[in-house]
């Protein structure tokens, strides 16, 4: 239904990320989901992480945008870009909610394909 190397990546930066932000939890949980529908896939991935201030979502997904201290958790700030390019490629929609010290939940939705696609 879909690239699976690109969804592969999809993936792997929403995991990433995840483990990232739980670094510094005693107790650091990860948590993935599937729940396929008659129109599309959707899944999360869920930390208990970090977090963030939803204030600045509309921030996340723009390329270099950081919300935390570079010092604090590296990384690009292109990841999260990376993801929301590769889901619409597919069709699909991504959005992430979260709290501060109170982790992140990252889902995607992307439709299922059609047998005249195939």
């Amino acid at each position: 239904f879909g690239d699976e190397r690109l969804l592969s990546l999809v993936l792997e930066n929403l995991l990433d990320n995840a483990w990232k932000f739980t670094k510094n939890r005693e107790a650091a949980r990860i948590e993935f989901g599937a729940e396929p529908g008659p129109e599309e896939i959707a899944c999360f991935v869920r930390d208990n992480g970090a977090g963030f201030d939803m204030t600045y979502a509309s921030k996340l997904f723009q390329p270099f945008q950081r919300l935390h201290k570079l010092e604090e958790f590296p990384g690009t700030g292109i990841g999260l870009a990376t993801v929301k390019r590769i889901i619409e490629r597919h069709g699909g929609r991504v959005w992430i909610e979260g709290a501060m010290n109170h982790g992140t939940t990252a889902h995607f939705a992307i439709p299922r394909s059609t047998e005249e696609e195939k």
